[in-house]
């Protein structure tokens, strides 16, 4: 199989295997674009890179939860109806009304899958508690990350994409084998602004620390961190020589394209 990735920025990515398109969460607003949560606002850094190309002929749209940051007005206009579409159940109102071939709701530990020509691709979905204090991850909003198991032929590739979530390790349970070949990992070390309410309730995603024990105890062939450096809530910015020990994580730029 002929895969590569292509991080557009923020929790956006495209993955191609061979004619297969699989993208996740479309947040495309522009840079200096405001966001507000009622407790706080945020601000876009940067702006999302790609070309219309991009986005055509998406197989499989994989949404993680419902928070604007990972898919907004913008992103919406990118998602055509014949595209299968996984999703968390916390996005039904703001799908309920748009029209799509192929929508599937899946709760945390249900399993579904979808044929495209000859590949066969096994969706499973895994908790993304959203908060370090599992207390306060019900109130910050938990979504989906997904276990994705790529079957054509005699091949198999995994990918495990964690969504907005704190590594721990009640999460392994869920994902019952080893051979992972690709982690896509959110990270950013978000906070919930930076107020004393954020104070309390801590990191709502990974760092850069989270995703080197991720790596030390799933073991994964490549780690690509994203969703980082884009809204000025994501606090840790990760440079190149973050990960110098683990030369398996690979850091790239927005709009950069990698061949895996």
């Amino acid at each position: 199989m002929e895969i590569s990735f292509k991080w557009v920025g923020g929790a956006t990515w495209i993955l191609q295997i061979d004619n297969i398109k699989i993208a996740c969460d479309p947040v495309l607003c522009p840079e200096g674009h405001i966001q507000d949560y009622r407790y706080f606002k945020t601000k876009r850094l940067n702006n999302p890179i790609y070309t219309e190309s991009d986005f055509e002929k998406i197989n499989l749209w994989l949404l993680t939860h419902n928070h604007e940051d990972h898919i907004d007005q913008y992103g919406l206009k990118v998602i055509r109806k014949n595209s299968t579409i996984i999703s968390h159940k916390g996005l039904k109102p703001l799908l309920k009304n748009r029209i799509y071939d192929d929508l599937r709701f899946v709760d945390w530990n249900e399993e579904t899958e979808v044929m495209i020509d000859d590949v066969c691709i096994k969706i499973k979905a895994i908790p993304a508690i959203h908060a370090k204090k599992i207390f306060f991850s019900s109130v910050v909003g938990n979504g989906n990350g997904y276990l994705l198991q790529i079957i054509k032929d005699d091949s198999e590739y995994t990918i495990y994409v964690t969504g907005d979530c704190v590594y721990n390790r009640r999460i392994n349970k869920f994902i019952p084998f080893s051979g992972i070949n690709l982690i896509i990992a959110n990270a950013g070390s978000a906070m919930v602004g930076k107020s004393v309410f954020s104070k309390i309730i801590g990191r709502i995603t990974n760092n850069a620390n989270d995703i080197a024990i991720m790596n030390s105890e799933l073991n994964p062939k490549i780690i690509i961190p994203v969703h980082w450096g884009t809204f000025t809530h994501y606090s840790e910015t990760i440079a190149s020589g973050s990960f110098e020990k683990n030369e398996n994580i690979r850091t790239i730029d927005v709009g950069e394209k990698m061949v895996l």
